[in-house]
């Protein structure tokens, strides 16, 4: 537990430095945890992440977060072309492979790339919302250390139904409803107290954002251990001593920012 709590604060506090530092270094800093968090997704499966689709996808996670702050990088390497090279590369080293590497490996290699290349580069892109960026980072962040906390307390206090036993044993109703207390009392603590409010005092937008965030935060969770089940895995890495993956870190997150995006709640 001591391990686990040192571990928490130290990284902690290093990502609340480059979230309030912004500008190149936040997304490059940014850039290298979805890379990590890609090849943790990688080695899961059973793929080398030494070979040359792993490799490709990890530079295509780290241009795609990047680009979010630097836009001059797609005068060079346009998206859509770079997502074209990745496939073409990965279904070329499948021909080339001698049956070592099949199509069921490469659709695995794209999805993780794409999927956590897109809620990273939605990540840096939210810090760069002019006026109010750094305050909805904060805002979402908040809502998801206090969601996690609120449904961990709670449900170790009164936790008694279970809420997915065949895919994460410990987590209840209990915990889920208590998460997403704790996050509502956050969240209008948070709109009180920052110089300027993120919903103009609607405390009704407010209430169905914190919910969104909360509950799907919650499912995010959930989708990722359903991913470790089924790889057999208990953490999805090893770089976060007592925490685990940086995966399992980010789980929440990865899972929360296209939602917000899709429902243009940020953009």
């Amino acid at each position: 537990m001591k391990q686990r709590i040192l571990t928490g604060v130290a990284a902690g506090a290093l990502f609340i430095l480059f979230i309030l530092i912004g500008s190149v270094p936040f997304a490059l800093f940014i850039g290298l945890i979805a890379a990590i968090a890609y090849f943790e997704l990688v080695v899961m499966k059973g793929i080398s992440a030494m070979s040359i689709p792993a490799i490709s996808g990890g530079i295509y996670v780290f241009i795609f977060v990047v680009e979010a702050a630097l836009p001059g990088i797609a005068n060079y390497v346009p998206y859509m072309q770079l997502t074209a090279i990745l496939i073409i590369i990965t279904l070329l080293y499948m021909v080339f492979s001698k049956n070592t590497f099949n199509f069921d490996e490469a659709a695995h290699l794209f999805f993780s790339a794409f999927y956590i290349g897109l809620a990273f580069n939605l990540f840096v892109n939210l810090r760069y919302l002019p006026g109010v960026g750094l305050e909805f980072v904060f805002f979402i962040i908040i809502l998801m250390w206090s969601t996690d906390s609120g449904a961990y307390f709670v449900g170790r206090k009164f936790g008694k139904r279970k809420l997915a036993p065949n895919i994460s044993p410990n987590k209840t109703v209990e915990g889920m409803i208590g998460g997403i207390v704790i996050a509502l009392i956050a969240a209008f603590i948070f709109e009180a107290v920052v110089p300027h409010p993120l919903f103009h005092s609607s405390w009704g937008l407010l209430v169905v954002v914190t919910l969104i965030i909360s509950i799907f935060g919650q499912l995010g969770d959930l989708a990722e251990s359903a991913i470790k089940r089924f790889y057999g895995v208990k953490d999805s890495g090893r770089i976060l001593p007592g925490h685990g993956g940086l995966l399992d870190r980010f789980d929440s997150l990865i899972f929360i920012l296209p939602i917000l995006f899709v429902l243009n709640v940020i953009g």
